[in-house]
């Protein structure tokens, strides 16, 4: 392996890996502010126990989080040193900006958590809550500007750039409001929200399985938190791809087409399931006719031309085209999970308890780890599809990497952290929202409106 691919490889896991902390950060800083007015509203004890118990799991997650933060920054600086210069002129202010939203989540957890019996006013320490969901948010929002940005750069003379290597033009006000930037902040916020209330779905499918008397009940109506978030932000993901995909036309019509496996541009294209290419041709593919068309352009009901492969003649430039497996896995799978809420959704309108019945309980241990998938699934076929580049139609990763053999055992150390840390967070992450010992100590029935006696 190449120091260049190596440069690849170790990134691509160590932000994969930080992505899980990012997911399981975002919709745990939500559920307990969900959690909390809940509790406020009904001075239900049994709410505001859970609220102070995912609290203390935030914290850890918080702490691990930061950790990994600091270590996708060094390796950025480490491994693209060529592209952190230009970084530096054109689009450091969402990295400074996220900086201060960081802050703000850091500062409101430590009083939300430490002075929670100090506020005689409950509602008072329940914004606390809402600043640290913010601040979670405007992080990935911030991060995710520079992401945009490598897609569809601005705020330069890209010309003058590519003709004469000099920066000049620059406007790193422009970073804010690039081509891409809202279609892609919507989609990953979307998504983040909904693969992270999935995850929480299978732990809380767990404990409510295994639990017992109250223990059993707070897992019950964390579930149906759970589901209701996931409900939500996976019908908003749905919409947020297909704006995505008329962003990739204009913007990024290589990549699209690559994503879905198109050969030949068209104006009446069927959409693609399974397919791979080889020797020239599509292989395996399932195909439904007019849909492709139909999902680019809702709008004028498929009427539009789709781009093709062979609008790119340069085959060099050309990504992967595995990633049309990967927008597969995130589109499928995504969909399985989408319907999974919507039934057990479903269920709770016509008053009945989906989760009562067993299959529906392993469907929910199921939806988290395949949410992941899907959710990780997307990140590849966005980081994937703009190879070679690291800037779109700028610079190439192979201008941008560090070919220093000596980044070898910094990567191999930093990859073993993040074998430790990943598995240690979710085990915690399982430890802490288990709640059996909640049984030891009987809650007052008569501020427990969700207390069920016979769950005991």
């Amino acid at each position: 392996m190449s120091i260049i691919n190596f440069d690849r490889v170790f990134f691509a896991f160590s932000i994969g890996s930080h992505i899980i902390l990012v997911v399981i950060s975002m919709v745990l800083a939500l559920l307990v502010s969900i959690v909390e007015l809940i509790a406020i509203r009904r001075k239900d004890e049994l709410y505001e126990k859970i609220s102070r118990r995912l609290a203390k799991t935030l914290i850890i997650i918080f702490a691990i989080g930061t950790a990994s933060g600091t270590l996708i920054a060094v390796e950025l600086f480490a491994l693209f040193p060529g592209f952190m210069r230009i970084v530096g002129y054109v689009s450091i202010l969402p990295f400074y900006s996220e900086v201060f939203a960081f802050f703000l989540e850091a500062i409101a957890l430590v009083m939300y958590v430490y002075f929670w019996d100090r506020f005689k006013n409950r509602y008072s320490h329940w914004l606390l809550s809402v600043m640290v969901v913010l601040g979670t948010a405007f992080s990935a929002i911030f991060i995710t500007m520079i992401n945009a940005w490598m897609n569809t750069p601005v705020g330069f003379n890209i010309h003058a750039y590519l003709t004469t290597g000099a920066l000049t033009g620059i406007n790193p006000w422009a970073v804010f409001n690039g081509p891409s930037t809202w279609s892609e902040e919507f989609h990953v916020v979307t998504t983040t929200y909904a693969a992270g209330g999935f995850l929480m779905i299978t732990f809380f499918s767990y404990f409510y399985l295994k639990g017992k008397g109250i223990a059993k009940v707070a897992s019950r109506a964390l579930l149906k938190i759970s589901t209701a978030i996931s409900g939500f932000f996976i019908l908003l993901a749905g919409l947020s791809g297909t704006l995505t995909a008329s962003m990739l036309i204009v913007e990024q019509p290589l990549k699209y087409a690559a994503i879905e496996l198109n050969l030949h541009s068209s104006t009446d294209a069927a959409e693609k399931i399974g397919g791979i290419f080889s020797h020239g041709n599509i292989l395996y593919a399932i195909t439904i006719p007019h849909l492709q068309s139909l999902l680019a352009f809702p709008l004028t009901l498929g009427k539009g031309t789709v781009p093709g492969l062979n609008m790119f003649p340069n085959q060099s430039l050309w990504p992967p085209l595995f990633i049309h497996l990967t927008f597969d896995v995130m589109v499928m799978g995504g969909t399985l999970i989408g319907l999974f809420a919507f039934f057990v959704i479903l269920g709770y309108l016509l008053h009945k308890d989906p989760y009562t019945h067993r299959f529906v309980i392993l469907g929910g241990m199921i939806s988290g780890v395949l949410g992941l998938l899907v959710y990780e699934s997307g990140w590849v076929t966005d980081e994937v599809g703009r190879q070679p580049w690291i800037i779109y139609n700028v610079m190439k990763v192979s201008q941008a990497a560090n070919t220093s053999s000596s980044i070898v055992p910094l990567g191999i150390a930093m990859i073993l952290f993040y074998l430790i840390a990943i598995p240690f967070t979710i085990y915690y992450t399982a430890k802490t929202v288990n709640f059996r010992e909640f049984n030891d100590k009987p809650l007052n029935e008569k501020k427990g409106g969700e207390i069920n006696v016979s769950d005991r």
